[in-house]
């Protein structure tokens, strides 16, 4: 007897890989580091106390090689940051993808729907991401977690039936417009069908906005451009002593000033929702913003929007949580 597979959600972003079930959702942290740490003998120390982690990182092990990752990772041991769009179909995205699903709980079997950056989806070769992810997805999986509380590495699997790819801003629309049980309550069918609304997603890596207008996609108003948060914080990385990763781990805790670099990096923000959206705002019923780059540029969001502007109430899971709702919106409760 086989098991029956679960939908599960997928917002693989650059800032937090994100899963969403019916179990509820799970973020971590996009933090990827090879296993290359070096330990250092207590008598050559000079009495210096060796350094701890802020956060103990789970290292990962797959056939794909060792890696750290989550909080920690980049203290660990050597960071991984390839912030290309390619990253999205690799082995760094694989394992964090154990990753959250070793926390979630992952099931013997399951179909993903998974958000991918709407930037791999433009021209010629738009459905190569696609293809690329649902080859590297599709099938049986096996990893290990590095024994934490004892030397034993803890095995898992999961056979995944099936992978469904959309985009970023899609998940984020579909947690907009459905409800919790996948539903569409009356005024979101008015809005959906007779009016226009925007979706714009602030992510580590990228900027990325939508415009539906009366169900149809406006294609000239769809843009994915690589401003996201990351720019922030290069900003304020101009001698590359820190990883990007470091960085973030200091922003999210509060321990690091930007007051610096977030007027330019809102500027930038504005500037790119301008150059896509100008003409479209006016027409705009609604505009619906998630993403973690939400927190920072709250009041300038709400300056440009007004009371068009629709914040959700976990910005950062949004997507996955859409994603979901989407399944149970095409398949209903009983999948």
């Amino acid at each position: 007897m086989t098991d029956k597979p679960e939908y599960l959600a997928v917002d693989a972003g650059y800032g937090n890989t994100r899963i969403y079930g019916a179990k509820g959702g799970v973020t971590l942290p996009s933090l990827v580091a090879t296993n290359g740490a070096k330990t250092v003998s207590k008598w050559a120390a000079g009495d210096l106390k060796r350094a701890t982690h802020a956060a103990k990182p789970t290292l990962i092990r797959t056939e794909a090689g060792d890696y750290y990752i989550g909080p920690g990772a980049h203290e660990a041991g050597q960071p991984v940051e390839n912030l290309d769009l390619d990253r999205m179909t690799g082995p760094e995205m694989k394992a964090l993808l154990y990753g959250a699903l070793s926390n979630y709980g992952a099931p013997h079997a399951a179909k993903l729907i998974v958000a991918l950056p709407i930037a791999l989806a433009f021209g010629e070769d738009g459905d190569q991401a696609k293809d690329q992810a649902k080859a590297v997805l599709q099938g049986e999986h096996t990893w290990w977690i590095s024994g934490l509380d004892t030397e034993k590495d803890k095995k898992h699997s999961i056979t995944i039936q099936e992978v469904v790819v959309t985009s970023q801003p899609a998940g984020a629309m579909f947690d907009y417009l459905l409800t919790a049980k996948g539903e569409m309550p009356p005024d979101k069918k008015i809005i959906r069908r007779s009016k226009a609304f925007g979706i714009l997603s602030l992510g580590f890596n990228t900027i990325e906005m939508m415009v539906v207008e009366e169900g149809r996609l406006i294609e000239k108003n769809v843009a994915g451009e690589t401003k996201g948060v990351r720019y922030l914080l290069e900003l304020l990385n101009e001698h590359q002593a820190y990883s990007l990763g470091e960085l973030d781990t200091k922003l999210r805790a509060g321990r690091l000033d930007a007051t610096s670099a977030l007027a330019r990096w809102q500027r930038e923000v504005m500037g790119q929702i301008d150059k896509h959206w100008s003409k479209a705002i006016p027409r705009l019923a609604e505009v619906f913003v998630v993403g973690g780059g939400t927190f920072l540029i709250r009041d300038a969001l709400l300056a440009k929007f007004k009371d068009k502007l629709v914040i959700p109430d976990d910005p950062i899971l949004s997507i996955a949580r859409g994603c979901y709702k989407y399944t149970l919106f095409k398949y209903g409760q009983d999948q």
